[in-house]
């Protein structure tokens, strides 16, 4: 099953789709390229426990109207999981009810780390989520190569796993970082944060060819394994954590 695990389709909630009608444009086209299963992931700024039931409150009404629009036209919709893009505003492990921002059924939250300058204390501050019991997924790591080597590494030496955008895939400037990330068992999930029909759309499909190009359909079914396993609720165990190698070189 083929799973998109980053996504903004609900409509008129977030910055993503700005209507019903584009919503569900994204998820026809979505399901055109053979996927099933979308984890709405809105964006949720959360400094307290306030914020966040505000946030689930209108996440819900969003999603009734997308279901509302999709009956009008007599349109089947994919399994859809709610969850959430946690930008990493705070000690999360302050805030009681942070457990809700994990995606629907699950321990896993999708964390957008900040886009400013880490710190030491902004990976004690992840660190201190994963031993409260919620496992972090890394929102598009590959937004975060700017930050200081150290802190990278410090952060994937944690209990979390890292998501990779489907449109970065075969970025130039990208190839070899994503090829030392797969080399060394640090990619695990994979979305397209869509967001509308224009610049940022549905493109699950570039992914697919690229990856089981370069790397072999192994780890293309291996990607969307792992989702299967954070979706059913189970731990993603280290021991099924691969290495793959860019084929022809290391292969």
């Amino acid at each position: 099953m083929i799973t998109d695990f980053h996504s903004h389709i609900l409509p008129t909630f977030d910055d993503g789709a700005s209507n019903a009608d584009i919503a569900l444009k994204m998820i026809e086209t979505s399901m055109k390229m053979g996927v099933e299963r979308i984890v709405s992931t809105s964006h949720c700024y959360p400094y307290s426990d306030r914020d966040i039931k505000e946030f689930l409150d209108m996440r819900d009404d969003a999603f009734s109207r997308l279901k509302a629009a999709a009956d009008e036209k007599r349109m089947s919709l994919p399994d859809i999981r709610l969850g959430c893009e946690a930008h990493f505003t705070c000690d999360y492990t302050r805030l009681r009810s942070a457990d809700k921002l994990c995606v629907e059924g699950t321990n896993y939250m999708l964390l957008e780390m900040p886009s400013s300058n880490w710190t030491d204390n902004v990976i004690d501050n992840v660190y201190k989520l994963t031993i409260s019991g919620i496992k972090p997924i890394i929102a598009h790591m590959e937004r975060n190569l700017a930050q200081k080597n150290e802190l990278i590494e410090a952060l994937c030496d944690l209990d979390v796993l890292i998501q990779i955008n489907a449109s970065s895939f075969g970025v130039p400037s990208l190839k070899k970082y994503i090829d030392r990330m797969f080399g060394q068992g640090f990619i695990h999930i994979i979305g397209t944060d869509m967001h509308n029909m224009d610049t940022r759309r549905p493109n699950i499909d570039k992914a697919e060819k690229y990856i089981k190009k370069r790397y072999g359909k192994e780890c293309w079914d291996y990607l969307m394994n792992n989702a299967e396993i954070v979706l059913s609720g189970r731990e993603l165990s280290y021991k099924l954590i691969k290495d793959f190698k860019k084929k022809g070189i290391f292969g």
